[in-house]
């Protein structure tokens, strides 16, 4: 780009003269860097559009092979330009595909608490500005592309409503304590952290505060080498988000039960609903059930309560009590497509039409699904763990664990992780690692203990790897649940729902897990 022959033009109250590289602000001038200012023609030309750092490269450092720092530095520049001209523009990073401009048109109340189409609440939540030590460029552009990751990647989420981090450019909320933060910006938590560089490491301390009280909902320290920044931004971030959104959830569902006059009937139903759900016991899941009806009732298209209604239709079908697994399998196959349809954008809702088309054996569109959730929400942990499930019934070892652990790794806390422990174990039975799989196994059960069908497959890990007693001690604590569970009723935990629960592909990986249980002393028919 040839910034001389570029022609001016405006930005809200800004004057952008390219050939001189300067912004004439009502409060003063400002003179851009060349290469800053390339950057900028370039986004304001996408008129609002997203332009990819390919297109970014190719325009501005003339197809150069540049590292991701150096773009990242120069949209660091470009914000800070926004703030001193009073918030007249927003760069916004879109994850993975690019950046684009948006300019300040209607400057009136940017702070109005957000509803959905019926009103219904959503905890509210602003990322601050990551404090750091004056005068270090790379820690200022490293904090402020940490907080704009972070409300990029939340505002994924739908049961989120993620204040912009232009707001803070137009409040004065700078050295508040957070409760008036949250008073100023009609915000219910806020996210703090601080980045500090200590020799070769960077230390990036986290905090969740509600704003009622001022009281930390989560927290975490985060220490990495330099070495990779932009790498190191990444997987920061990953974390961060994963488990952000289930801490903020959790203080909701508290909030709800203590104080019912919170919030809107639609989202004390949902609330309690979702609660009910991760509790993942039979009486629970019915609860559940009649909390989301209720919900639905009154919002009928809801993405949210309408995807975790179908994963309660599957709860007796994965725990293998369902009395017709095919007509819940069908009705949960009704409800998600109702999810999507509902949601087109919406990452878990392919996230749960992608677990029931596993169900109906349709592999190849269930993957699809799971790909396109990871499309729409790249932090989105479930998805990459049922990655990693249908990989393991596939055979597919050292895929499937790596992409469990990297669902791990993204939300160590979440309610599913025990289901990304349990896929890793079976990879590892697969692939005849035996001892590793128990202790897998083993972790999943610590996470979801009243799960009975755990205790079989830590009972057939430990069978296969010829550690006889503690398979028979895992067997009798599986048939105890069960006997619990199912009422003392029925046959208990038979082959057909042995099967159900663990569709592999390679019908001798299935036998070699029937052999092994039956070896312990199962007598599942």
């Amino acid at each position: 780009m040839q910034l001389a022959h570029e022609s001016g033009f405006t930005i809200g109250a800004l004057e952008v003269r390219p050939p001189t590289r300067e912004v004439m602000a009502p409060h003063g001038r400002e003179v851009l860097q060349p290469r800053v200012m390339q950057v900028l023609v370039t986004l304001a030309r996408a008129d609002g559009g997203v332009v990819s750092r390919d297109d970014l490269i190719a325009e501005c450092w003339d197809g150069r092979v540049v590292g991701e720092d150096s773009i990242t530095l120069v949209m660091s520049k470009l914000r800070k330009l926004a703030a001193s001209c009073g918030g007249a523009f927003i760069v916004e990073t879109i994850p993975r595909v690019g950046y684009r401009l948006l300019a300040d048109r209607s400057p009136g109340p940017a702070f109005e608490p957000s509803t959905g189409p019926a009103g219904k609440a959503r905890p509210r939540i602003v990322v601050l500005e990551f404090t750091h030590q004056p005068g270090d460029e790379d820690q200022a552009w490293f904090a402020e592309a940490l907080a704009d990751e972070l409300t990029a990647g939340l505002s994924k989420s739908p049961l989120l409503s993620v204040t912009p981090r232009q707001s803070l450019l137009v409040s004065d909320v700078v050295g508040a304590p957070p409760g008036a933060i949250c008073a100023r910006l009609g915000v219910d938590y806020v996210i703090d952290g601080k980045v500090r560089a200590l020799g070769g490491t960077v230390r990036v301390s986290v905090d969740l505060i509600r704003g009622v009280d001022e009281t930390s909902a989560w927290s975490a320290r985060y220490d990495r080498r330099i070495s990779d920044l932009f790498s190191m931004l990444d997987e920061i971030t990953a974390s961060i988000i994963g488990t952000v959104e289930p801490a903020v959830l959790e203080q909701e569902e508290l909030r709800a039960l203590k104080t019912p006059e919170h919030s809107l009937l639609f989202w004390r139903l949902f609330v309690q609903g979702r609660r009910h759900f991760w509790r993942s016991t039979t009486r629970d899941v019915r609860a559940a059930e009649q909390f989301l009806e209720q919900a639905l009732e009154i919002e009928p298209e809801d993405v949210s309560a309408l995807s975790i209604l179908a994963h309660c239709r599957l709860f007796d079908v994965w725990s293998g009590v369902s009395a017709d697994p095919t007509a819940a399998v069908a009705d949960a196959h009704r409800i998600a497509l109702k999810a999507v349809s509902a949601g087109q954008s919406d990452a878990f809702a392919h996230f749960t039409l992608g677990v029931v088309l596993s169900l109906l054996d349709r592999l190849p569109e269930a993957k699809a699904e799971q790909r396109r959730a990871l499309e729409l929400n790249p932090y989105l942990a479930a998805a990459s763990g049922e990655i990693g499930r249908l990989m393991a019934f596939e055979g597919e070892s050292a895929q499937a664990i790596a992409h469990s652990e990297r669902a791990i790794s993204a939300s160590p806390n979440d309610p599913q992780a025990w289901l990304w422990f349990r896929s890793k174990a079976l990879a590892r039975f697969s692939a005849g690692d035996f001892a590793t799989a128990a202790l897998d196994a083993a972790d999943a059960r610590a996470r979801k203990p009243e799960r009975f069908s755990l205790c079989y497959l830590v009972a057939a890990c430990y069978a296969a790897d010829g550690q006889m007693d503690q398979a028979r001690r895992a067997l009798d604590e599986g048939d105890r649940l069960a006997r619990e569970q199912l009422g003392g009723e029925g046959p208990g935990y038979t082959l057909e729902a042995l099967r159900t629960g663990h569709p592999f592909v390679r019908p001798e990986d299935s036998e070699r897990l029937v052999e092994a249980l039956r070896g312990a002393g199962w007598s599942g028919s």
